[in-house]
């Protein structure tokens, strides 16, 4: 359960929840939101349970072929991926 609803994840508790790599069989997304890390990482910790990684990466924008830096967040958990881009209010929306 998440701490929202009250109950301590063994995770937190020992320091194993957020990962300083992103292991290859984590469900990944890409957002160009770099200024609201702290606020994304805060967010996936109050309301989501897996694992996860939150990084800044190099990516090449394909419409105009540039090399943008964005922030790469992965979680463990391909659901709560689902969870984390519909409910975040820190990640843009596209319309």
């Amino acid at each position: 359960m998440s701490l929202i609803r009250g109950t301590v994840n063994p995770l937190n508790v020992l320091g194993l929840r957020k990962l300083s790599y992103l292991p290859i069989h984590f469900a990944t997304m890409y957002s160009n939101n770099l200024k609201d890390i702290h606020a994304i990482d805060d967010w996936i910790y109050t309301f989501l349970n897996s694992r996860y990684c939150i990084r800044k990466n190099y990516k090449i924008d394909n419409t105009t072929n540039k090399i943008v830096e964005m922030c790469e967040i992965g979680l463990e958990d391909p659901k709560e991926l689902s969870m984390l881009s519909l409910g975040c209010p820190y990640l843009e929306k596209r319309t």
